[in-house]
């Protein structure tokens, strides 16, 4: 699966239509005719997938801008929920196959679209791989700052355990983690769960490089007074 987005949706010239959902609405599940793509207009949603292990697997959180559901073969290989009141606009997928044999322009934002997705996934793939819960949950954090912030707070669509599922980890972990960067004053949580502010930018950033210094359960076990 790769994005197509407002501009791609645009080159096509396609009829578009305007969708909206409510929260834990699904857009399409998995198995369901590959019919359409979208794009995100407002609000926020996740892909996932169950996993042979009857377990949840968050495949992508999606944001304002951001398109899905295109596939390669004729159905989706997963499902498409809303985390928030979300708006989208949608178009044909034939329609798209169809206008990108004759528009060389379409074709190459069509390529290039899916070597995008291709490589973020390979980058997922290495942070599951190879960095540590607070290296995960600080670039995690730095993104979700990227793409949601409001004057400097962000408010999290998704519930922690969305975040577990995410990352492979579990919600004590995730919960454990976000605390101790709290503590550490590095973020603050406006709310007990989904506003929060950056305080410390520069000490989050190192933090996704490389937290081997960083020992949360000895800071979740200091006096508050520290």
């Amino acid at each position: 699966m790769f994005n197509i987005d407002r501009t791609i949706l645009a080159a096509a010239k396609l009829q578009i239509i305007e969708l909206s959902y409510s929260i834990g609405e699904s857009v399409y599940e998995r198995g369901a005719p590959a019919q359409f793509v979208y794009a995100v207009d407002t609000g926020a949603l996740c892909r996932l997938r169950q996993t042979h292990e009857d377990r949840r697997s968050t495949l992508q959180f999606l944001f304002p801008g951001d398109g899905f559901g295109c596939e390669i073969g004729r159905h989706h290989r997963d499902t498409a929920k809303a985390l928030t009141h979300t708006k989208l606009i949608a178009a044909s997928s034939k329609a798209l196959v169809t206008a990108a044999k004759s528009s060389a322009r379409l074709s190459n934002l069509l390529f290039s679209a899916a070597a995008n997705a291709a490589e973020i996934a390979e980058e997922r793939a290495d942070m599951l791989r190879d960095r540590t819960a607070t290296e995960q949950i600080a670039q995690f954090l730095l993104e979700m700052e990227l793409r949601l912030s409001v004057r400097g707070q962000i408010d999290l669509p998704m519930r922690r355990h969305q975040i577990a599922d995410y990352f492979g980890l579990t919600v004590e972990t995730v919960s454990r983690t976000f605390s101790a960067l709290q503590r550490k004053k590095i973020i603050q949580f406006r709310d007990a769960q989904r506003q929060l502010v950056i305080r410390d930018k520069q000490r989050l950033q190192q933090l996704a490089l490389d937290a081997s210094d960083f020992d949360f359960w000895s800071i979740l076990k200091r006096p508050k007074a520290d």
